[in-house]
């Protein structure tokens, strides 16, 4: 049997240690923890505690389980400890407790947060904004309220004293009595200082005592001088705030005291224009309304005249508005001057003035045309000499109308006309304009009706080769299909359109339609026709244009070679590098571009050159009298060459004789479109058109 050897009470004890080792560290690890804790939880307190907020936590019981010193301190107790497992019934009167137990217990209730509610304080002068939210435990279930509030009594005192100031200001708006506004503004004074006696010293007038320390501040008018002094009882605490409330206050008082003493000024102004002096609209109806009974009593003449000045935009843009004003005041005089005592001038804003006149329909005439001649003798502006001339439109009472707003549509209507015929001018009214002014109403409103049911549709006006015979290409051209008046041409529409802004809804259906026609051709099995669309200057300017050609084209599903854009030269003359830009862009898309109208701008080689275009069209004005005008020829056989030097084709529009068509094919024009070979025509016409032709005069524009 083998013995075993005795362990020593030194190995005994070696072991010992051994054994402890894990629990010492955790015990350390145990603590260093606790002592993070413990540092981590004396911050959190200072800094709930250094919070200027009141902050607390109770219970389902509504009994304070934690709040920070300013809650501590607000309710009259030293520690934290005094106030936990109380309620708000051991601490305010019970009407306040109930209170803010029920809002709590809904909190608690619902789980809904209750914020942002302003109360006042329970304890002193001011006012709290509350924010209570439920506490919950780590499973999430509701164990509790949190609460915190704000002071915001200087908050509520800065907006009582604004609405003070509102209401001051408001009285004096309303044209309050001038001693009953500073009666109720010395009670108001009284009652936002808490009593403290107040005093307003007018006219060098010396203050009554009304303190041993007071605050004065200085009630000033409106040209820099003084009426008098607001004199206030100086508070022992002095107010953020207050002092520049109170100087508020003066100066409030002394608008209302320039108010009450400048009545007649105010009521001047406010029949006179700011910046002429001359009678403003208001004055000219009262005036003008008398001058015409009397006239109708007596059976004198009278006439209205509306003058406008010609491109004053152009003044304000290039000299500015100083300038402007300026020139205003300028022209003011000088019609006065013509007036006299004989009639009324008034400015109705703008460059606007109303003339009022006691003469015959005969001497009317003569007076305006020295009126117009004196507007127009040159004068210098900013250091500027320039002349600038007006328009006049004119009615008259003996016929023209019999009421003040009669005459002004009436004369405002033959103004129109002037500007229409190219401004500097005068113009007598007739019943005829009135009814074109009605015509006019009549057919824009016709015309967005238009829009909204899509009366519109294509005729399209075939492109021949001159040489070979065959059909290249289509111009699509707008038609109105009026519910009444049946078939309309373009002249008779697009002007309006383009001045209305229509003719951008137009020209966007009028590319939808022509697209969805060229591939509707197409599908019919139809030679490929290239499609020309015009674009106006008011849809070539909206940015949304390249958009809606991409949009037209995807939704036919066209190839973009079978589409063409006509620009005038007119139109991309205005902004060169502009419409350079936005044709790439549409260049980009595939379509092809021409100049439409081509030698009625004033486009140059060089900048010819720099346009992504296809296609030049002659201006049928050069066709029409080919060959009877060597001049014409001249200039239609140089737009061959120069599209022959750019490598463009060449369009000549509006051929309508054999004559015309030799001509242009001896001068090496490619293609032409007009009468003598087909007018504009509907799609039907064009498919049988092109079905009539020998298979050899048909063919695809793109193989050219």
């Amino acid at each position: 049997m083998t013995q075993q050897p005795d362990r020593s009470p030194k190995s005994a004890r070696g072991k010992e240690k051994s054994d402890d080792r894990p629990l010492r560290d955790m015990l350390e690890r145990l603590q260093a923890q606790y002592q993070s804790l413990a540092e981590r939880y004396e911050w959190l307190e200072a800094m709930i505690n250094y919070v200027p907020d009141f902050i607390y936590a109770k219970d389902r019981d509504s009994r304070f389980l934690f709040a920070n010193r300013a809650i501590v301190l607000n309710n009259g107790f030293t520690h934290v400890d005094e106030l936990i497992g109380l309620t708000d019934a051991e601490i305010h009167p019970m009407a306040d407790a109930h209170k803010i137990e029920e809002v709590e217990r809904r909190v608690m209730e619902t789980g809904e947060a209750d914020l942002g509610v302003e109360e006042r304080r329970l304890r002193g002068e001011g006012w709290l904004m509350m924010s209570r939210v439920p506490l919950r435990d780590r499973n999430g279930s509701i164990i509790g309220v949190v609460g915190a509030s704000r002071d915001i009594s200087a908050r509520k005192r800065a907006e009582e004293l604004m609405s003070a100031q509102t209401k001051l200001l408001q009285d004096v708006a309303r044209g309050v009595d001038l001693d009953l506004f500073l009666h109720e503004a010395r009670a108001l004074l009284e009652r936002l200082l808490n009593g403290s006696p107040i005093s307003f010293v007018l006219d060098d007038g010396q203050p009554a005592p009304i303190a041993d320390e007071v605050w004065e501040f200085p009630i000033s008018s409106r040209d820099g001088g003084r009426h008098g002094t607001l004199v206030v009882a100086r508070a022992v605490d002095d107010e953020t705030g207050l002092t520049e409330f109170l100087a508020g206050i003066a100066q409030t008082v002394g608008i209302a005291i320039d108010r009450h003493r400048d009545i007649a000024r105010i009521a001047y102004l406010a029949e006179h224009d700011a910046l002429t002096g001359l009678p403003n609209r208001a004055l000219l109806n009262r005036k003008l309304g008398s001058m015409l009974e009397v006239a109708s009593t007596e059976g004198r003449s009278l006439a209205v005249a509306f003058v406008d000045l010609d491109n004053f935009k152009l003044v304000n843009d290039n000299l500015g508005h100083v300038a402007g004003d300026e020139l205003l005041k300028v022209v003011a005089q000088r019609i006065s001057a013509c007036i006299g005592d004989d009639g009324l001038v008034s400015r109705i804003g703008g460059d606007e003035f109303i003339l009022v006149l006691e003469q015959s329909h005969d001497a009317v005439y003569d007076r305006l045309k020295t009126i117009l001649d004196t507007i127009s003798e040159p004068l210098t502006i900013a250091g500027v000499a320039i002349r600038v001339t007006c328009s006049i439109g004119v009615a008259c009472a003996a016929g023209h109308g019999a009421t003040a707003s009669e005459l002004f549509a009436n004369a405002d209507t033959a103004l129109y006309r002037v500007k229409e015929s190219g401004r500097n001018g005068i113009q007598m009214f007739s019943p005829a304009m009135a009814e074109d002014a009605r015509n006019k109403l009549t057919r824009i409103e016709e015309l967005r009706h238009a829009v909204e049911r899509d009366e519109f549709v294509l005729h399209y006006q075939p492109q021949k080769d001159i040489r070979t015979g065959k059909v290249i290409g289509v111009e699509a051209l707008v038609r109105w299909q009026h519910p009444t008046e049946g078939l309309l041409p373009p002249g008779t529409f697009i002007p309006l359109a383009e001045e209305t802004g229509l003719i951008v809804a137009i020209g966007e259906k009028v590319l939808q339609k022509a697209c969805c026609q060229a591939r509707a051709w197409q599908e019919q099995g139809l030679p490929s026709l290239r499609i020309a669309v015009n674009v106006s200057a008011r849809q070539f300017l909206e940015s949304s244009l390249t958009d809606q050609v991409a949009s037209a084209l995807r939704s036919a599903d066209l190839d973009p070679q079978w589409l063409e854009l006509e620009l005038t030269e007119s139109l991309i003359m205005r902004d060169v590098e502009g419409a350079i830009e936005r044709m790439n862009e549409l260049k980009m898309l595939g379509v092809s571009l021409a100049i439409d109208d081509f030698g009625t701008g004033y486009s140059s080689l060089s900048t010819l050159r720099r346009f992504p275009l296809s296609r030049l069209k002659i201006d049928r004005s050069f066709i029409a009298e080919i060959p009877d005008k060597p001049g014409d020829m001249a200039i239609t056989s140089a737009i061959v060459s120069l599209g022959r030097t750019l490598a463009l084709e060449v369009v000549a529009e509006g051929v309508e004789t054999e004559e015309q068509a030799h001509f242009l094919e001896q001068a090496g024009c490619e293609m032409f479109q007009g009468f003598l070979f087909a007018k504009p025509l509907p799609a039907s016409e064009i498919e049988s058109l092109i079905a009539r032709l020998p298979q050899s005069l048909t063919g695809n524009a793109g193989q050219r």
